[in-house]
């Protein structure tokens, strides 16, 4: 918002001339450089900030973690075990979390990917909305329905249903199944056609069309209820991160570090934004079936999106090309000039590599090692322009990201490490 003031007040008579920003030095927050950034004195405090920082992000995995049992089992037929429920990826990501630290408060950054509102969302867009849109066009573009609506082909269709409802059988409703374009009008055509004496046993035909709609209601009624369902989950869901419920994490995790504490949540649009909550993705799905290792890897290189840095150079803007003072009032300055010349937006490539006891057999298993590498890892700034770079811990640029994970399964253990480059 400061930026939008300044531009402003700037005169509009003069013109505007945007330096080349590819040329600065880039300097990354104090968080980077660690996972936790004092800024405070106390020796007695100081020794236990590690041990602390680790119990306070394992609480707050645990609360994310939690699960409705009820509503889940009214949804899924078969029973979900603990062991897979653990190992599911139908759950809210967590990366690490970054601690600053100063006399008064703790600031808690967390970069948070929702898969499981995505999966339920998508479930609702597949089984429910899109198939009661489509019902809804198909109605309303049938040319069948057009046809009812004139008085000239009323009598062409009862004869059809007439050589259908001659099919019907005591075991079966074949004609009402095989007539799906008149299912909403059946009953009103059946009338018509007993005052008319076309038809003699009415009684009998209106047992079993009784019967279809009773069968097409109750089918009806259990999609209702399990789309209530599946509204209740993501209400669950949106409410972990409301304050009536964060409350509780906050009281307990002030009497652990003894100040006042405050979350900054972060939520990613793709997973792969972020190498722990990458990682993590992946280590879950190797511990189901560590047989699928190479499909997980091949179906992740096609999920991930990389895109080239494009150089923009600077430019002058002079007032020819600015119209009126609306442009300023807009954010397409701020977007040209400012956010698209932004680092580390975009992801340049990644790189995972997997060790340890990951092969199919079960006995006398070997160690095995897998790596799937895309994209590029080199920092640009140092690499192909010259400038001079940050290291992030000494050994790590400070466009990457880097995670270090370990898990096991029946045979053995493994680890998995994880890079994310950005441009």
């Amino acid at each position: 918002m400061k930026l939008l003031s300044i531009i402003r007040k700037t005169n509009i008579n003069k013109p505007y001339i945007f330096y080349n920003t590819d040329s600065l030095k880039h300097f990354p927050s104090s968080t980077r450089y660690w996972d936790s950034s004092i800024f405070m004195y106390n020796n007695n405090t100081l020794s236990f900030i590690p041990n602390i920082s680790r119990l306070a992000i394992k609480f707050i995995r645990n609360y994310f973690y939690l699960y409705n049992k009820k509503i889940e089992q009214k949804i899924r037929r078969k029973k979900i075990y603990n062991r897979r429920r653990k190992l599911s990826i139908n759950r809210i990501f967590l990366s690490k979390g970054e601690f600053k630290h100063t006399n008064n408060k703790v600031i808690i950054t967390l970069y948070i990917y929702n898969k499981q509102k995505n999966n339920y969302l998508l479930k609702l867009k597949k089984r429910y909305i899109n198939k009661f849109l489509l019902n809804i066009i198909s109605f309303k573009k049938n040319n069948i329905i057009k046809s009812l609506s004139s008085k000239k082909n009323i009598l062409s269709n009862k004869l059809i249903l007439l050589k259908k409802l001659k099919k019907i059988t005591i075991n079966s409703t074949l004609a009402l199944i095989n007539a799906n374009f008149f299912k909403l009008r059946v009953a009103r055509i059946l009338k018509d056609l007993h005052q008319k004496k076309k038809i003699k046993n009415f009684k009998v035909v209106s047992k079993y069309v009784n019967k279809f709609y009773k069968r097409f209601i109750r089918k009806s009624l259990r999609r209702l209820f399990i789309y209530t369902y599946y509204r209740r989950l993501i209400y669950v869901n949106k409410s972990r991160f409301n304050y009536t419920y964060l409350q509780y994490i906050k009281n307990k995790l002030q009497v652990l570090f003894n100040k006042n504490v405050e979350f900054n949540f972060i939520n990613l649009k793709y997973f792969y934004l972020n190498s722990n909550i990458l990682s993590e993705s992946i280590l879950l799905k190797i511990r189901r079936n560590r047989r699928r290792l190479m499909r997980h890897l091949s179906n992740l290189e096609k999920k991930v999106i990389i895109r080239k840095k494009r150089v923009i150079l600077g430019e002058i803007i002079k007032k020819e090309n600015l119209n009126t003072k609306k442009y300023f009032y807009n954010n397409i300055l701020l977007y040209k000039n400012i956010i698209k010349n932004l680092k580390y937006r975009h992801i340049a490539g990644f790189r995972l590599e997997a060790n340890g006891r990951l092969n199919k057999r079960y006995t006398a298993s070997r160690s095995f090692n897998k790596v799937k590498y895309k994209g590029n890892l080199l920092n640009i700034d140092s690499s192909y322009k010259g400038l001079s770079s940050v290291l992030l811990r000494n050994n790590l640029n400070s466009n990457l990201q880097y995670t270090k994970l370990n898990s096991k399964t029946r045979i053995g253990s493994f680890g998995l490490k994880g890079w994310v480059s950005g441009n």
